[in-house]
């Protein structure tokens, strides 16, 4: 009996020690499937930061996050969504070991996935057949994990696993994928950061550049031109143009991307008017038209029909408007509150620019210009007609010079006082300028003298161009405080020859022929002769 109790005793205790053993084994297996797991967990999070440290764009660092997953855990099936605002979809990245393809776009719309995003919840199904909203992509599939990626209360995408059995995911496994999920938004954060601080950079160099180009000039229409090209590297476009702001209009003085620019340019908009320009003058802001077309009749017709994006932005400078940009895009809603950015930006830098080379222009003129009679003033007058003498000569064209002289001129101003002889002298010069072709040089030469250089002109035809002019002049009388005055004038008329080797000869022989004309009686006209 002592043997039989010695030998339950023993059983008893090997029964207790294989229990203890049981157990230990048990907790050890448990340690060890936490430490696994602990293990997975800094994998991925390690290799999370790692890649977020490299990633210079969203896409690559989701591939590489896809990649990280699948080597750690491999599941049977996994995959990232983010959210595209602008499409309404969800651009999936599949693991291409799990899967036939590595994208996949659905809509926002469908499957699990949408509810996540409209919730913002964890769903964990343990059988997809039992749930309506799953959405197949991947066959086989029995159980989904999905979780959201979120930024405060805005959804951008969604993690999700799926497995091939039933309730295949745990407390442990959703805590995991939560915990991936908080890092991955982090890492997507730094990225689209440094993303923008990289576009905003370039974007800032761009038009530091382009306003550069553009402000080295000082001749208004090399800047207009300018300012369209450069307009191109700021914002895409078909076809763009600079409206400048005239008395009741805005006028279109420079455009590109037009198959016929000269259909375009000198174009003027009534403002006010019923157009999306006098918005973008009165409201002094940018305006974006969607589908132009539809808003405006003049976009359906004419030149402008090819035009469904319309982007026009202000022209200021300090508090004065004094233009617009206009650019166009065949593309129905094209433009962005993005490109009305950069576009007013560009706009602040040329528009300043413009109102330089305009002020440069006026002064230009101020000074090339006689400020009585807006003819060329006798230094303009010298330096355009060096230019077209020296022409003449290298390429043996004809080329005649008229001087004019006013007869009897002091006697105006001795009789009717100095203010009707300006009055005289301004009157006669509008009705030479009407006489003479616009490519002919006019010019105040003296008090009462005018010369007139007259290009491709032969001295019979310079003798025509004369008798005109002096005719004229002549008719009708002229007005002074009640009282007509017929004026009249002398005329000498020359042509260049092979003898006459400057324009200072040539000059001098006009001048002599006026002389001529003045010895013979006054109002007529003379003509040089060796």
């Amino acid at each position: 009996s002592v043997v039989a109790g010695f030998g339950t005793h023993n059983i008893a205790m090997r029964n207790r020690l294989v229990t203890q053993l049981n157990k230990l084994a048990g907790d050890l297996n448990i340690q060890r499937a936490a430490a696994f797991q602990r293990a997975d967990e800094l994998t991925i999070l390690n290799g999370l930061a790692t890649i977020g440290v490299e990633a210079t764009s969203v896409d690559t660092l989701i591939e590489d996050a896809v990649r990280v997953i699948n080597s750690a855990l491999h599941p049977d099936y996994f995959d990232i969504g983010l959210v595209d605002e602008t499409s309404g979809m969800l651009r999936v990245f599949r693991s291409t070991s799990t899967s036939g393809s590595d994208r996949l776009v659905i809509p926002l719309g469908k499957g699990l996935t949408s509810q996540v995003l409209r919730t913002g919840k964890i769903q964990r199904i343990p059988d997809v057949s039992l749930e309506p909203d799953y959405f197949e992509v991947n066959p086989k599939t029995q159980s989904e994990l999905c979780v959201p990626l979120k930024i405060g209360e805005r959804m951008i995408g969604v993690i999700n696993i799926e497995n091939k059995k039933l309730n295949a995911f745990s407390d442990a496994d959703e805590r995991l994928m939560v915990t991936f999920a908080d890092q991955l938004v982090i890492a997507i954060e730094k990225v689209r950061l440094f993303q923008q601080e990289q576009r905003h950079a370039q974007e800032s160099e761009t038009l530091r550049q382009a306003g550069t180009i553009v402000a080295a000039t000082l001749e208004q229409d090399e800047a207009i031109e300018r300012i369209l090209v450069q307009l191109e590297r700021v914002v895409p476009y078909d076809t763009a143009s600079v409206q400048l702001l005239g008395e009741g209009y805005l006028e279109i003085v420079g455009g590109r991307g037009w198959s016929d620019s000269a259909a375009v340019v000198g174009m003027r908009f009534p403002i006010p008017g019923d157009n999306p320009n006098t918005v973008v003058i009165q409201e002094r802001r940018a305006l974006i038209l969607a589908d132009a077309p539809s808003v405006h009749a003049a976009f359906r017709e004419g030149v402008h029909s090819h035009i469904h994006s319309f982007l026009g932005v202000p022209l200021i400078v300090g508090n004065q408007v004094i233009g617009m940009l206009a650019v166009d895009n065949a593309k129905p809603d094209f433009y962005t509150s993005d490109h009305a950015r950069l576009v007013a930006a560009f706009a602040d830098q040329v528009a300043l620019a413009i109102q330089n080379a305009r002020l440069f222009s006026e002064v230009q003129k101020l000074a090339s210009t006689d400020s009585l009679t807006g003819l060329h003033n006798r230094h303009h007058f010298m330096e355009l007609s060096k230019r077209e003498f020296g022409r003449a000569r290298r390429y043996q064209r004809p080329l005649a010079v008229i001087m004019i002289d006013i007869d009897h001129f002091k006697q105006v101003n001795d009789t009717y006082g100095h203010a009707a002889g300006d009055q005289v002298l301004k009157i006669v010069a509008e009705r030479c300028r009407k006489t003479v072709r616009d490519i002919d040089i006019l010019g105040r030469y003296g008090g009462e003298e005018f010369a007139a250089l007259l290009l491709e002109t032969s001295l019979e035809g310079a003798q025509i161009v004369a008798e005109r002019l002096r005719h004229c002049v002549s008719e009708p009388a002229i007005n002074l405080d009640g009282h007509s005055l017929t004026v009249t004038m002398s005329v000498g008329v020359t042509t260049l020859d092979e003898r006459c080797t400057s324009l200072d000869i040539l000059l001098v022989r006009a001048d002599k022929a006026l002389y001529l004309a003045k010895q013979a009686g006054r109002n007529r006209v003379s003509i040089w002769q060796e």
